[in-house]
Protein backbone atom coordinates (compact mmCIF):
# COMPACT_ATOMS: atom_id res chain seq x y z
CA UNK A 1 0.00 0.00 0.00
CA UNK A 2 0.92 3.53 -0.40
CA UNK A 3 1.55 6.59 1.73
CA UNK A 4 -1.94 7.81 0.00
CA UNK A 5 -4.29 4.28 1.04
CA UNK A 6 -7.38 4.71 -0.77
CA UNK A 7 -10.18 3.09 0.73
CA UNK A 8 -13.70 2.30 -0.28
CA UNK A 9 -16.28 1.72 2.54
CA UNK A 10 -19.21 -0.39 1.48
CA UNK A 11 -22.52 1.26 3.16
CA UNK A 12 -24.07 4.68 4.47
CA UNK A 13 -25.77 3.05 7.97
CA UNK A 14 -23.97 3.93 11.23
CA UNK A 15 -21.39 1.29 11.44
CA UNK A 16 -20.36 2.18 7.54
CA UNK A 17 -20.34 6.08 8.63
CA UNK A 18 -18.52 5.98 11.48
CA UNK A 19 -15.69 3.91 9.68
CA UNK A 20 -15.38 6.54 6.52
CA UNK A 21 -15.40 9.29 9.03
CA UNK A 22 -12.24 7.48 11.38
CA UNK A 23 -10.56 7.15 8.59
CA UNK A 24 -10.87 10.02 6.53
CA UNK A 25 -9.73 12.00 9.63
CA UNK A 26 -6.54 9.74 9.68
CA UNK A 27 -5.46 10.84 6.66
CA UNK A 28 -6.61 8.35 4.11
CA UNK A 29 -8.65 8.65 1.00
CA UNK A 30 -11.84 7.67 1.42
CA UNK A 31 -14.88 7.30 -0.41
CA UNK A 32 -18.44 5.75 0.14
CA UNK A 33 -20.44 3.22 -2.14
CA UNK A 34 -23.79 2.94 -1.86
CA UNK A 35 -25.49 2.15 -4.94
CA UNK A 36 -29.33 2.39 -4.13
CA UNK A 37 -31.47 5.04 -1.84
CA UNK A 38 -30.18 4.10 2.10
CA UNK A 39 -32.87 3.33 4.35
CA UNK A 40 -31.09 4.31 7.28
CA UNK A 41 -33.91 6.09 9.52
CA UNK A 42 -31.10 6.71 12.13
CA UNK A 43 -30.19 9.68 10.08
CA UNK A 44 -28.48 12.10 12.71
CA UNK A 45 -25.91 8.85 12.81
CA UNK A 46 -24.96 8.39 9.58
CA UNK A 47 -23.96 10.37 6.61
CA UNK A 48 -27.25 9.27 4.72
CA UNK A 49 -28.90 12.28 3.86
CA UNK A 50 -26.10 12.88 1.97
CA UNK A 51 -27.53 10.01 -0.76
CA UNK A 52 -30.54 12.42 -1.29
CA UNK A 53 -29.43 15.89 -0.18
CA UNK A 54 -26.01 16.12 -2.27
CA UNK A 55 -24.16 16.67 0.97
CA UNK A 56 -24.24 15.96 4.55
CA UNK A 57 -22.62 17.09 8.07
CA UNK A 58 -21.83 14.16 10.42
CA UNK A 59 -19.49 15.25 13.25
CA UNK A 60 -17.85 17.51 11.86
CA UNK A 61 -16.72 15.56 8.40
CA UNK A 62 -18.53 16.27 5.07
CA UNK A 63 -19.83 13.59 3.09
CA UNK A 64 -21.11 14.47 -0.72
CA UNK A 65 -22.76 12.13 -3.45
CA UNK A 66 -20.32 12.12 -6.39
CA UNK A 67 -22.46 12.23 -9.90
CA UNK A 68 -19.12 12.74 -11.98
CA UNK A 69 -15.56 11.49 -12.03
CA UNK A 70 -14.27 15.00 -11.12
CA UNK A 71 -15.83 15.36 -8.30
CA UNK A 72 -15.05 12.09 -7.23
CA UNK A 73 -11.16 12.54 -7.73
CA UNK A 74 -11.63 16.11 -5.92
CA UNK A 75 -12.83 14.89 -2.87
CA UNK A 76 -10.35 11.90 -2.79
CA UNK A 77 -7.35 14.27 -4.03
CA UNK A 78 -8.39 17.30 -1.60
CA UNK A 79 -9.61 14.92 2.13
CA UNK A 80 -11.96 18.13 2.15
CA UNK A 81 -15.03 15.64 1.61
CA UNK A 82 -16.18 12.12 1.79
CA UNK A 83 -17.31 11.10 -1.91
CA UNK A 84 -20.12 9.03 -2.30
CA UNK A 85 -20.46 6.41 -5.30
CA UNK A 86 -23.64 5.39 -6.52
CA UNK A 87 -22.58 3.35 -9.67
CA UNK A 88 -22.13 -0.72 -9.97
CA UNK A 89 -20.20 -2.54 -7.20
CA UNK A 90 -17.87 -4.26 -10.35
CA UNK A 91 -17.69 -0.75 -11.99
CA UNK A 92 -16.39 0.97 -9.14
CA UNK A 93 -14.08 -1.80 -7.75
CA UNK A 94 -12.52 -2.81 -11.57
CA UNK A 95 -12.19 1.02 -12.64
CA UNK A 96 -10.75 2.97 -9.78
CA UNK A 97 -7.08 0.77 -8.10
CA UNK A 98 -8.62 0.84 -4.79
CA UNK A 99 -5.85 -0.32 -1.68
CA UNK A 100 -8.17 -1.32 0.46
CA UNK A 101 -12.25 -2.41 0.49
CA UNK A 102 -13.95 -2.77 3.90
CA UNK A 103 -17.73 -4.08 3.71
CA UNK A 104 -19.51 -2.71 6.58
CA UNK A 105 -23.00 -3.50 5.35
CA UNK A 106 -25.75 -5.05 7.89
CA UNK A 107 -25.67 -9.09 7.09
CA UNK A 108 -29.94 -8.81 6.08
CA UNK A 109 -29.59 -12.48 5.75
CA UNK A 110 -28.13 -12.59 2.40
CA UNK A 111 -24.96 -14.08 1.26
CA UNK A 112 -21.92 -12.08 1.70
CA UNK A 113 -20.16 -10.80 -1.30
CA UNK A 114 -16.24 -11.69 -2.06
CA UNK A 115 -13.38 -9.27 -1.49
CA UNK A 116 -10.70 -11.08 -1.11
CA UNK A 117 -8.31 -10.45 -4.63
CA UNK A 118 -10.14 -7.24 -5.44
CA UNK A 119 -7.92 -4.65 -3.30
CA UNK A 120 -4.86 -5.22 -1.69
CA UNK A 121 -6.32 -5.08 1.76
CA UNK A 122 -10.06 -6.28 2.57
CA UNK A 123 -11.85 -6.44 5.18
CA UNK A 124 -15.58 -7.97 6.20
CA UNK A 125 -17.07 -6.05 9.13
CA UNK A 126 -19.28 -8.63 11.07
CA UNK A 127 -20.88 -12.00 10.50
CA UNK A 128 -20.95 -13.67 7.25
CA UNK A 129 -17.29 -13.78 6.01
CA UNK A 130 -14.38 -15.55 5.73
CA UNK A 131 -10.52 -14.45 6.79
CA UNK A 132 -8.60 -15.59 4.42
CA UNK A 133 -11.28 -16.75 1.89
CA UNK A 134 -13.64 -14.18 0.66
CA UNK A 135 -11.76 -11.46 2.89
CA UNK A 136 -8.22 -10.84 4.09
CA UNK A 137 -9.51 -9.80 7.66
CA UNK A 138 -12.49 -9.82 9.52
CA UNK A 139 -13.71 -7.41 12.30
CA UNK A 140 -15.95 -8.83 14.95
CA UNK A 141 -19.14 -6.35 15.19
CA UNK A 142 -20.94 -7.82 18.19
CA UNK A 143 -21.33 -6.18 21.23
CA UNK A 144 -19.80 -8.80 23.35
CA UNK A 145 -16.02 -8.27 21.70
CA UNK A 146 -16.33 -5.35 19.23
CA UNK A 147 -13.86 -4.46 16.79
CA UNK A 148 -11.71 -7.85 17.67
CA UNK A 149 -9.66 -8.75 14.56
CA UNK A 150 -9.89 -12.64 12.89
CA UNK A 151 -7.38 -13.43 10.73
CA UNK A 152 -8.48 -16.72 9.84
CA UNK A 153 -11.99 -18.31 10.23
CA UNK A 154 -15.29 -16.00 10.84
CA UNK A 155 -17.85 -15.40 12.77
CA UNK A 156 -20.73 -17.67 11.62
CA UNK A 157 -23.57 -17.29 14.76
CA UNK A 158 -25.79 -14.64 13.92
CA UNK A 159 -25.88 -11.54 16.12
CA UNK A 160 -28.49 -12.20 19.06
CA UNK A 161 -30.77 -9.25 20.77
CA UNK A 162 -28.13 -7.95 23.53
CA UNK A 163 -25.32 -7.91 20.26
CA UNK A 164 -27.25 -4.99 19.45
CA UNK A 165 -26.56 -1.43 20.49
CA UNK A 166 -29.93 -0.34 19.58
CA UNK A 167 -31.66 -3.27 21.13
CA UNK A 168 -33.16 -0.67 23.70
CA UNK A 169 -35.19 0.94 20.54
CA UNK A 170 -38.77 0.40 19.25
CA UNK A 171 -39.40 -0.09 15.43
CA UNK A 172 -42.53 1.73 14.26
CA UNK A 173 -43.59 -0.12 10.95
CA UNK A 174 -45.46 1.92 8.42
CA UNK A 175 -49.30 1.23 8.65
CA UNK A 176 -49.71 1.58 4.95
CA UNK A 177 -47.60 2.39 1.58
CA UNK A 178 -47.20 6.27 0.75
CA UNK A 179 -45.10 9.60 1.19
CA UNK A 180 -44.59 10.04 5.01
CA UNK A 181 -44.75 13.66 6.08
CA UNK A 182 -42.98 14.40 9.47
CA UNK A 183 -44.08 16.08 12.50
CA UNK A 184 -40.95 15.50 14.60
CA UNK A 185 -37.81 15.63 14.62
CA UNK A 186 -34.87 13.33 15.67
CA UNK A 187 -33.82 13.15 19.28
CA UNK A 188 -37.39 14.74 20.55
CA UNK A 189 -39.05 13.10 23.28
CA UNK A 190 -42.51 11.53 22.43
CA UNK A 191 -45.50 9.96 24.54
CA UNK A 192 -47.50 7.06 23.54
CA UNK A 193 -50.11 7.60 21.25
CA UNK A 194 -47.97 11.04 20.41
CA UNK A 195 -48.27 11.52 16.43
CA UNK A 196 -45.02 11.25 14.38
CA UNK A 197 -45.84 12.41 11.09
CA UNK A 198 -48.84 11.14 8.52
CA UNK A 199 -48.62 8.87 5.42
CA UNK A 200 -51.71 10.36 3.43
CA UNK A 201 -54.39 11.21 6.04
CA UNK A 202 -53.32 8.26 8.48
CA UNK A 203 -51.50 9.31 11.45
CA UNK A 204 -48.45 7.32 12.37
CA UNK A 205 -48.47 7.34 16.13
CA UNK A 206 -45.61 6.26 18.96
CA UNK A 207 -46.38 2.90 20.43
CA UNK A 208 -44.26 3.71 23.35
CA UNK A 209 -42.62 7.10 24.78
CA UNK A 210 -38.90 8.18 24.59
CA UNK A 211 -36.46 9.69 22.15
CA UNK A 212 -36.73 9.28 18.50
CA UNK A 213 -33.62 7.77 17.75
CA UNK A 214 -34.77 7.28 13.77
CA UNK A 215 -37.17 8.57 11.94
CA UNK A 216 -37.59 8.68 7.67
CA UNK A 217 -37.13 11.43 5.82
CA UNK A 218 -39.96 14.00 5.01
CA UNK A 219 -41.35 13.38 1.78
CA UNK A 220 -39.89 9.56 1.84
CA UNK A 221 -41.67 6.81 0.14
CA UNK A 222 -42.62 3.89 2.09
CA UNK A 223 -43.66 0.32 1.85
CA UNK A 224 -46.15 -1.03 3.90
CA UNK A 225 -44.49 -2.25 7.53
CA UNK A 226 -41.20 -0.65 6.67
CA UNK A 227 -39.67 1.07 9.20
CA UNK A 228 -40.54 4.71 9.56
CA UNK A 229 -39.63 5.24 13.00
CA UNK A 230 -37.13 4.04 16.03
CA UNK A 231 -38.16 5.30 19.97
CA UNK A 232 -35.45 4.48 22.66
CA UNK A 233 -36.58 3.91 25.62
CA UNK A 234 -33.71 5.03 28.18
CA UNK A 235 -33.39 8.95 28.46
CA UNK A 236 -29.62 8.12 28.13
CA UNK A 237 -29.83 6.11 25.20
CA UNK A 238 -27.61 7.77 22.07
CA UNK A 239 -29.89 9.02 19.39
CA UNK A 240 -26.93 11.62 17.46
CA UNK A 241 -23.21 10.80 16.58
CA UNK A 242 -21.27 7.68 16.98
CA UNK A 243 -22.00 4.96 19.65
CA UNK A 244 -19.73 3.34 21.73
CA UNK A 245 -20.13 0.13 20.48
CA UNK A 246 -19.04 1.57 16.10
CA UNK A 247 -16.37 3.96 17.48
CA UNK A 248 -14.80 0.85 18.82
CA UNK A 249 -15.34 -0.88 15.26
CA UNK A 250 -14.06 2.13 13.71
CA UNK A 251 -10.69 2.42 15.76
CA UNK A 252 -9.84 -1.59 15.06
CA UNK A 253 -10.54 -0.97 11.10
CA UNK A 254 -8.05 2.06 11.34
CA UNK A 255 -5.18 -0.39 13.22
CA UNK A 256 -5.44 -2.53 11.01
CA UNK A 257 -4.73 -0.85 7.43
CA UNK A 258 -2.06 1.25 9.77
CA UNK A 259 -0.64 -2.02 10.86
CA UNK A 260 -0.73 -3.61 7.22
CA UNK A 261 0.54 -0.65 5.73
CA UNK A 262 3.18 -0.34 8.14
CA UNK A 263 4.50 -3.94 7.41
CA UNK A 264 3.55 -5.17 10.29
CA UNK A 265 3.38 -9.51 10.97
CA UNK A 266 0.82 -10.41 13.85
CA UNK A 267 2.65 -13.16 16.65
CA UNK A 268 2.10 -16.65 16.09
CA UNK A 269 1.73 -17.89 19.78
CA UNK A 270 2.63 -21.46 18.22
CA UNK A 271 6.00 -20.32 16.49
CA UNK A 272 6.60 -18.33 19.74
CA UNK A 273 6.94 -20.98 22.04
CA UNK A 274 8.34 -23.48 19.90
CA UNK A 275 12.13 -24.76 20.80
CA UNK A 276 14.86 -23.46 17.76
Amino acid sequence: MTEETSVLVFGMDELASAIARKLHLDGHAVALHQPSPPTTIRRRMAFADAWYEGSATFEGVEARRSDKAKDFLAGLRSGQFIPILWHPFDEVTERWPWDVLVDALPPNGRARRPLKSLADLSIGVGPGFVAEDTCDIVIDSRASDPGAVLRSGGIDEPQFPRDDPFADGTLVPSPEGGLFQVSRFIGERVSPGDVLGFIGSTAVKAPVGGRLRGLARDGASLTKGAAVAEIAASPSAEVVGICKRDRLIARSVAFVIEMERSGWAPISLENLFLKP
